[in-house]
């Protein structure tokens, strides 16, 4: 069976949340992002739209081709919308309704069409009900690789990437609940026997067939 490994996550997954100086975690939260808490439960909610998503397009979470679990990849998602979001609040960057439609177009166009966007923000851990946040996360990093220096060569790019997830990290540090595993900036969440296995979320309702094409 054909695997949906990740292939194109730098085109709906802001990139760069690192683990900040340990802190207190407040009771409940799966994760603190500045002074922004997601729940435990939020986080829940998230897990099971996604895999709700997951039957509906019929993909079995073990051909995803992750290297890590599914609650610790849409956790992670989770906190990236979230960080780029306020650190694009911050900077004063806005994001209009035409701008996330414009960039879903693109995405749309340059993958093939619709379902092959699904697929990406299925292969990513994202929910498709959170695709126009994933986009606006996306817009916002554009525009603020733009404001430290991005242009159109490959270096400029690479080099306004770096600094944007350093400045992101710095002024909306993110923590990451031992519950949900180790995290490491380099690679995301790893290994790490001293917590044990990942908590599980609790089950999702199994989803009807789909009667047509998957929800946008």
């Amino acid at each position: 069976m054909k695997s949906y490994r990740v292939r194109v996550a730098a085109a709906v997954v802001a990139a760069g949340v690192a683990l900040s100086a340990c802190s207190p975690m407040q009771a409940g939260a799966a994760a603190i992002v500045g002074k922004d808490r997601i729940t435990s439960s939020d986080l829940n909610a998230e897990i099971q739209a996604y895999r709700k998503d997951l039957a509906a397009n019929k993909i079995p979470e073990d051909q995803l081709g992750l290297h890590m679990s599914v609650p610790q990849l849409v956790l992670l998602n989770m906190a990236n919308g979230r960080q780029f979001a306020e650190f694009g609040r911050q900077k004063g960057i806005t994001v209009t309704e035409t701008e996330i439609e414009q960039g879903k177009r693109a995405i749309v166009e340059g993958q093939g069409g619709q379902a092959s966007m699904d697929q990406i923000l299925l292969a990513n851990g994202i929910p498709l009900s959170e695709g126009n946040n994933a986009i606006r996360a996306l817009v916002i990093r554009q525009k603020l690789m733009v404001q430290l220096g991005a242009g159109n060569d490959q270096q400029s790019q690479q080099a306004a990437s770096l600094k944007v997830a350093q400045e992101a990290d710095t002024a909306v540090p993110v923590t990451y609940s031992p519950r949900y595993g180790k995290f490491d900036p380099q690679q995301g969440f790893v290994a790490d026997d001293r917590f044990g296995a990942v908590a599980p979320a609790a089950p999702a309702a199994p989803a009807a067939p789909p009667a047509g094409a998957p929800p946008a």
